[in-house]
């Protein structure tokens, strides 16, 4: 048999045959530029969906711990929200009478206050008056674990931390969950031995039924909560430190119709699902 006998220029000539061209490297790499700017909005459309995804799914998860703990201790379990105002009680935490509030516990809730500026319009936390063994008439308030936050992007809707005191009652009696704010109460903040602040809550009874103060229930009881993308921007000095006299900036990043979706809580079963606005009935409306 014959062999043929490879010599150097054919070892060269095979293996310019086997690359590529600097014409079709070029155009390959246009080609997958192409396709990632394509695929980008695509992609970020994704992670903004599974955020917001993820912010109904730990409110509705926490709603439903504040409902199981209600029922598990036979007591009335608030889900309570950090509102904008909360800066004024910086003020009220400073000044408290020493004689009943000790300089440790001052310092503490001085701490968590700071830790819950960048907070507002975020933040929340259970919370009850009364736990199990108590006895009748008198109260231990404590918080049920510590304050969380939604996932970065997600705010509360600004709407539920309008403060309209005894005026809340009407306006609830006139108006559907999706536009009234939400009830508020007296509560010891930012720890259970702090000065109480008024807050915005959701609450439940030892029967999973949701609660309100005083027993002031409104004519189409139960509550919404929007979750909406968007920014909330708080002014800092020159050393860095929030100021606390600033009103925070809040951005709510637009949104299409059928991305407007609240958590809604039913009334008589305390339940919390997703709810989406524009399939309200004739009746919402």
């Amino acid at each position: 048999m014959t062999k043929t006998r490879t010599t150097p220029r054919t070892r060269t000539r095979t293996r310019t045959n086997w690359a590529f061209t600097l014409l079709e490297l070029l155009v390959v790499v246009a080609i997958v530029g192409m396709l990632a700017a394509a695929s980008l909005p695509a992609i970020r459309a994704l992670t903004q969906t599974n955020t917001v995804a993820a912010s109904h799914r730990q409110f509705l998860d926490d709603l439903s711990l504040a409902r199981y703990q209600a029922i598990s201790g036979r007591r009335v379990v608030y889900l309570v929200l950090v509102p904008p105002s909360m800066r004024a009680h910086f003020n009220t935490v400073r000044t408290a009478d020493q004689r009943v509030y000790s300089p440790n516990a001052k310092q503490s809730a001085l701490r968590q206050l700071t830790n819950l500026v960048n907070g507002q319009f975020t933040s929340y936390a259970l919370f009850t008056r009364r736990t199990v063994g108590d006895q009748p008439g008198r109260e231990r308030p404590r918080y049920l674990g510590e304050w969380k936050q939604l996932p970065d992007g997600m705010l509360f809707g600004t709407n539920v931390f309008v403060d309209l005191g005894a005026a809340w009652l009407g306006v609830a009696n006139s108006t559907n969950w999706a536009s009234r704010p939400l009830p508020y109460g007296w509560f010891p903040f930012p720890l259970a031995d702090s000065p109480e602040m008024r807050l915005p809550y959701i609450a439940f009874d030892s029967t999973g039924r949701m609660f309100y103060e005083g027993g002031v229930v409104p004519r189409a009881p139960g509550e919404s909560v929007p979750l909406v993308r968007g920014s909330v921007f708080y002014e800092k000095d020159a050393e860095q430190r929030y100021r606390l006299n600033v009103w925070p900036d809040v951005v709510i990043t637009e949104q299409s119709r059928t991305n407007l979706m609240e958590v809604r809580v039913e009334w008589l079963t305390g339940r919390a699902k997703v709810f989406r606005p524009w399939e309200q009935t004739a009746a919402w409306q």
